[in-house]
């Protein structure tokens, strides 16, 4: 008896942990997790608008929340993550600058095949651009205008 009650909680708690998407939001290059589900996934979200504007990021999911982030010019918010097993992992932000507020998917598990491990977002006067790994270039998804 003591023995299948054991195992059954072991199997719970391995279960437990592939639905569970772990997230370490960490400063600059500094990242890292710890899961048993697929490659980790590490994004990172630039601020290249060229005019100097500091950007104000507020990246969440539907289990996670980063916080505003503050970013001058040239510096970045990075997390790690692995997609849960039923492929829903979704991050979205928000992003407020001088004239702009908007909202928009920086991450979507089932959506987004050009990243396999490095989901860099270059943010920009004129939209988001989204690094195609497998390309090595950079591709414009998300439009706006920062003035």
């Amino acid at each position: 008896m003591w023995k299948s009650m054991v195992t059954v909680v072991v199997v719970l708690m391995i279960m437990a942990e592939m639905v569970i998407v772990p997230v370490q939001c960490e400063e600059e290059n500094n990242v890292g997790v710890d899961g048993l589900i697929g490659e980790k996934k590490t994004v990172l979200v630039k601020n290249d608008v060229d005019s100097g504007v500091t950007l104000y990021l507020h990246c969440r999911s539907a289990d996670d929340d980063l916080g505003e982030q503050v970013l001058p010019l040239g510096h970045q918010q990075v997390w790690s993550f692995r997609d849960n097993i039923f492929r829903t992992t979704r991050f979205t932000c928000s992003l407020k600058a001088n004239n702009l507020e908007y909202d928009f998917e920086v991450y979507d598990a089932k959506k987004d095949d050009i990243c396999t491990s490095e989901c860099w977002r270059s943010l920009r006067e004129d939209g988001a651009y989204f690094w195609n790994q497998p390309l090595q270039l950079f591709e414009k998804r998300v439009s706006w205008s920062i003035q």
